[in-house]
């Protein structure tokens, strides 16, 4: 029995693909198999639109995006909502909280949903590159998605794609000293994701 139930509304990040970058949308799946998305651009959400629906099977939620040719796959046991999409050239992953259903326009091809804004860096600390890896000259990269609350404070952290153990502590520590600007409703706990590349020659 798959220990998340993906049946209500979505804020997401959909990340990875090399000409748009970090992609904001909501995802709606209903009971019936029924799913929409929102895609929010320029901070403003577009209307709903509907997908060939969603499914679920061993444990593993997929679905289509036929505008973006995409297809979306997450493990439900999982704690969040997430997983990767792929084309037939190109990977990526995205990465959800769950949202209350008060707080955003129901789905509706007519309408549009409330938007929130971007989350806006306030403090965005670089980790070390860890001793050992320059000892053993390794080299990596990793992405990692996260809640932010009200505070600006990233709470939460879960690595998603981590080359190399070495390099876990110091991004934990790094997205610990980072900050966002915050907002005033502290019920709010909005994703986000970022991605790092360690590089031998790019240091200072």
């Amino acid at each position: 029995m798959p220990d998340l139930d993906p049946v209500g509304i979505w804020n997401c990040v959909v990340y990875g693909h090399p000409a748009f970058g970090d992609e904001r949308m909501y995802l709606s799946f209903s009971a019936d198999g029924g799913a929409q998305l929102a895609r929010l651009t320029d901070d403003t959400v577009r209307a709903w639109e509907a997908l060939p629906g969603w499914r679920t099977e061993r444990n593993e939620l997929t679905f289509r995006d036929p505008r973006g040719g995409r297809d979306f796959h997450a493990d439900l046991r999982r704690p969040t909502l997430g997983g990767d999409w792929r084309t037939p050239t190109l990977l990526g992953g995205w990465w959800c909280t769950a949202m209350d259903p008060n707080a955003v326009a129901q789905p509706d091809p007519t309408k549009r949903a409330k938007p929130l804004p971007p989350l806006t860096p306030a403090t965005t600390a670089t980790p070390a590159y860890p001793l050992q890896a320059i000892r053993e000259a390794k080299q990596g990269k990793a992405v990692t998605c996260f809640f932010v609350d009200a505070s600006g404070a990233i709470v939460q952290p879960e690595i998603l794609e981590l080359s190399d153990e070495v390099f876990r502590e110091p991004i934990l520590s790094a997205l610990s000293r980072s900050r966002y600007k915050g907002w005033s409703d502290t019920s709010v706990l909005r994703p986000g994701c970022r991605s790092y590349i360690f590089r031998l020659d790019a240091r200072n």
